[in-house]
């Protein structure tokens, strides 16, 4: 059996009658809460502060490593109940304002600018080697490392996380596979597929409107792009107005298309409810992770894989089970951005210096 359990200051408790540990590629830092009551030997024993250093574990497996955010005791003439709420590290990168001397980056990757920005928060930084290296980035007084980070990892296109060590992982979508996919009546006990195409549309048109800086006037060409959406049944179209430079335009038919195939991904969501927390490899399931659907009674291609987003492990007095939210891969795909906010000979020139 799973126990879950939560090591504060060295000491280990587990038994615990309400469980709630959910991770997620976009929800960052990940979460729980927990409770237990009297009933279990050493309840009375437990001795949590709010702010202490925190693991949680499922089994033999680190889920959460982080701090306690809340503790609550509840008590009256039969019982005594304890309630625990807590974060993982990468919880001060979202609250905490950035520190950086200077308050700007110049010739530096997504990964060093985030090692930079993580390091004052004891938090490593897991990425490989290599990237686009950013020309110079200057962010605001009050902005959070988190808002830096997810920025200048947008350039690169990669995505960033929390793992199960608390460490913020850089890196393109995963390519590892839950085994055993999920089979409804096998290990699914139940399942819902949401397609929606309220926010879909059938034709995406990119203009370039610039404005001819430091050229003569009326030299620069109208430009328009348009990426379709055969699968919408009727005409809706979106348009954009491309970026200014040099750069913008290609970047801004890059977001047209990625609006396309993030709108395609984010309509089509599944959600499966299974009671093991671990795949038939004994692996828990885990955020960026594949996994193979066999749900014909959804009108599902057989063996379609899709995107665990979504993870929440959870155990109550009426048993034990895990959600999960998937989505297709294209439905996480980083979000393009201009990291040129000047003409490119401008640019750089300035990284020159």
């Amino acid at each position: 059996m799973d126990d879950v359990s939560l090591t504060v200051g060295g000491a280990t408790v587990s038994g615990w009658t309400s469980v709630r540990v959910t991770r997620g590629m976009e929800r960052i830092p990940a979460d729980f809460d927990i409770a237990m009551t009297e009933r279990f030997p050493g309840a009375t024993d437990v001795l949590v502060n709010e702010g202490d250093p925190c693991v949680l574990s499922i089994g033999g497996d680190t889920v959460i490593t982080g701090y306690v955010d809340r503790v609550g005791d509840q008590f009256d003439a039969h019982n005594h109940a304890l309630s625990i709420s807590g974060r993982g590290k990468c919880e001060d990168l979202i609250d905490c304002a950035a520190q950086y001397q200077g308050y700007q980056f110049e010739k530096m990757t997504a990964a060093q600018i985030a090692t930079a920005l993580a390091k004052p928060f004891g938090i490593n930084v897991k990425a490989a080697e290599g990237g686009l290296v950013v020309p110079q980035y200057i962010f605001n007084v009050g902005d959070t490392a988190w808002c830096v980070i997810d920025t200048v990892c947008k350039f690169s296109q990669l995505l960033c996380y929390e793992d199960a060590d608390g460490d913020l992982v850089i890196g393109p979508i995963g390519t590892l596979e839950a085994e055993g996919g999920f089979a409804l009546g096998v290990n699914c006990e139940r399942a819902g597929y949401l397609r929606d195409i309220s926010q879909r549309f059938s034709e995406y048109r990119v203009f370039g409107v610039g404005s001819a800086a430091l050229q003569d006037a009326g030299v620069q060409p109208y430009i328009e792009q348009t990426y379709l959406d055969d699968t919408m049944p009727r005409f809706r179209p979106k348009a954009f107005i491309a970026e200014t430079n040099d750069a913008g335009a290609q970047v801004s038919k890059q977001h047209a298309l990625w609006e396309c195939n993030r709108r395609i991904g984010r309509g089509n969501i599944v959600t499966v409810t299974t009671s093991s927390w671990r795949d038939s490899a004994g692996q828990l399931y885990a955020p960026n992770t594949l996994a193979a659907l066999s749900l014909p009674q959804l009108k599902l291609i057989d063996g379609q894989k899709f995107v665990i987003g979504e993870v929440t492990y959870r155990r109550a007095m009426n048993g034990t089970a895990c959600d999960l939210v998937l989505m297709p891969p294209q439905a996480f795909m980083p979000e393009p951005i201009n990291n040129l906010p000047m003409a490119q000979d401008a640019a750089a020139a300035l990284g020159k210096r």
